[in-house]
């Protein structure tokens, strides 16, 4: 399992940074209108959830596979 902790990249990439906030906004406001929730909760929830997700995304890319010696 890859070390999710380990620091790789510090280089911060803003460029679509708008476009998963907007994302996440809308489909959690979207899933919290049809159960009957407060939308504006579920838009933070959503927000919140995408960049988790972005952010573990963004580590295990980070990650540098060891070479194999065999080869």
């Amino acid at each position: 399992m890859k070390n999710l902790f380990k620091k790789q990249n510090t280089a911060m990439d803003f460029s679509s940074l708008s476009t998963i906030l907007t994302s996440g906004a809308a489909a959690g406001m979207a899933i919290a209108n049809h159960l009957g929730k407060n939308p504006q909760t579920g838009g933070i929830i959503g927000v919140g959830l995408s960049l988790l997700v972005t952010g573990l995304m963004t580590a295990m890319e980070d990650e540098i596979p060891p070479k194999n010696s065999n080869n």
